[in-house]
């Protein structure tokens, strides 16, 4: 999703519209919620909220990096705060970037 300029929103926008969404999704028994946040080249940056989620130390959501190549994860991240989750979201763009030698992201509605 861009803004009426064109221009990509900030990551910590990508994020709270990726909560939103997240939070808007039924539960499901025996599974978890999870929205695809962004993908670069062939590697998408999603969020998930696990079955454990609510207790108080628990993260309000996990970040997760995704080779869509070989259908597998690549790491993943429990994000406490806004910072954690803007963190992660960097961190895994770039690692996504010099996997895939993409330059530029490409957005996930």
């Amino acid at each position: 999703m861009s803004s009426s300029d064109g221009a990509a929103p900030p990551i910590n926008v990508k994020i709270l519209r990726g909560y939103g969404r997240l939070l808007g999704i039924p539960y499901v028994a025996h599974g978890s919620r999870t929205v695809a946040l962004e993908r670069v080249g062939d590697c998408e940056i999603s969020m998930f909220e696990t079955l454990g989620g609510g207790l108080p130390e628990s993260p309000l959501f996990w970040m997760e990096l995704f080779d869509l190549r070989v259908d597998a994860s690549l790491d993943s991240r429990g994000c406490h705060s806004m910072r954690d989750a803007v963190a992660a979201f960097e961190d895994f763009a770039l690692r996504a970037s010099r996997l895939t030698g993409a330059s530029s992201l490409c957005a996930v509605d």
